[in-house]
């Protein structure tokens, strides 16, 4: 089974917004109970959905660990932390808010000539026992997926929102 990446440019003065509706809330009356779930509708009508990753997106669980073991890009760690992990508690996904601080620090170390697939097979062996070589071909895909998204926040008030799940 295959997760979807899903990229979304938003500002980051939705972001409060976008927590709050990324719960789950189920009304429940004498013999019924309905559940209201916004999140979708919400990132919808208030994000701009960026360019589909034809992979699966499971392939970013090891991707962004290698990106910051083996070259120092760390994508998991940002100043929306506190936001993306309220969201991954309730949405039962993995969230990720790149910011234009990544974008400063990291955009140039994503350059998909700067990685090779024998170093992502050599590490994907080591780190999940997976020495595909499809997976790390998925890996540079997801690379220059990262690189493109991040290039598209111009400033502090917005960032990129990546879903997998």
């Amino acid at each position: 089974m295959s997760a979807i990446a899903d990229f979304r440019l938003i500002e980051t003065s939705k972001l409060n917004d976008l927590r709050d509706n990324a719960e789950i809330k189920i009304e429940k009356k004498l013999f019924s109970k309905k559940v209201i779930d916004n999140y979708w509708d919400y990132l919808n009508a208030n994000s701009k959905k960026l360019k589909d990753f034809d992979w699966s997106g499971y392939i970013f669980a090891n991707l962004l660990i290698f990106l910051e073991e083996k070259k120092g890009i760390d994508l998991l760690k940002g100043k929306y932390d506190d936001i993306a992990n309220v969201i991954v508690e309730r949405r039962q996904n993995s969230t990720f808010i790149l910011t234009f601080d990544h974008k400063q620090k990291y955009l140039s170390g994503l350059a998909p000539d700067k990685f090779t697939l024998d170093e992502l097979i050599e590490f994907n062996k080591d780190f999940s026992e997976e020495d595909d070589p499809e997976l790390a071909k998925a890996e540079i895909e997801g690379i220059k997926s990262l690189k493109e998204n991040l290039e598209l926040i111009a400033d502090d008030s917005h960032v990129v929102i990546l879903s997998v799940g």
